[in-house]
């Protein structure tokens, strides 16, 4: 919505977590730091020490960017009643992420589905009802604060041991389903195997797959000006698998 302040600021805070993130394996965009088993590098005490100091840091001009959001009385008139869906029509058409929970829809992989560390320690789901603009921004800025509070009391009981196990050899002629939540919603993997045990067939699904629809009725009697807003309030990914 051309609201330069808030964008500005948070262009600025997306290099710190990049950066952060070059901290832990060399590379700002995380490449070659998840492999099968594991991860790629451990971090030592210190280094986490630094990253807590950081992440606090952030947190702190985070939310003063934020909430130049929520204080501004034009965004907010924005925001409201912009591109809304019902919770009904959610349902119906299976849309997933924060999209869904925008609208007032229980619908995260992390809580229905806990795999990994979600079996152990759940990031509490971010629900909003009114499934406009200013639903799918608020549960953005839930998720931020949940997923900032999550990571520091992962760095603050980091577990003893390996971070990367070799993986056993792959089942011959089996089928494997996996459901992960990711920032835009649900991810799901399907995998073949043939009788050596190597990958038949793979299949990923995207999250935007299924909410490509609900950006279609958001904009169903909008004005053409509405258009940006309520793309980027979804921000669907056109191709890739969202990994």
């Amino acid at each position: 919505m051309g609201f330069l302040p808030t964008s500005s600021f948070c262009g600025r805070l997306r290099g710190e977590f990049l950066n952060l993130t070059a901290s832990l394996c060399g590379n700002r965009f995380g490449r070659g730091f998840i492999h099968p088993g594991g991860v790629g590098f451990n971090i030592d005490q210190q280094e986490v020490k630094e990253i807590l100091h950081r992440i606090d840091k952030i947190d702190k001009e985070i939310t003063d960017a934020i909430n130049l959001l929520w204080d501004n009385q034009t965004v907010m008139a924005r925001f409201s009643g912009t591109g809304s869906i019902s919770e009904d029509f959610t349902i119906e058409m299976g849309l997933v992420g924060p999209a869904a929970r925008a609208s007032g829809v229980m619908r995260d992989v992390r809580y229905t589905h806990p795999n990994g560390i979600f079996r152990f320690s759940q990031i509490p789901v971010s629900i909003y009802e009114s499934g406009d603009v200013l639903g799918r921004a608020y549960v953005r800025w839930m998720e931020i604060q949940k997923s900032i509070t999550f990571i520091i009391d992962q760095l603050k009981a980091l577990p003893k041991g390996d971070v990367l196990v070799a993986p056993a050899e792959l089942s011959s002629l089996s089928l494997s389903i996996a459901l992960n939540e990711g920032w835009r919603g649900e991810i799901c993997h399907v995998a073949l195997t043939d009788e050596n045990g190597r990958f038949a067939r793979y299949k990923v699904v995207d999250p935007s797959f299924h909410n490509w629809q609900g950006l279609a009725q958001a904009l169903r009697n909008q004005q053409i000006s509405d258009f940006p807003l309520c793309n980027k309030s979804f921000n669907l990914s056109y191709c890739g698998h969202d990994l």
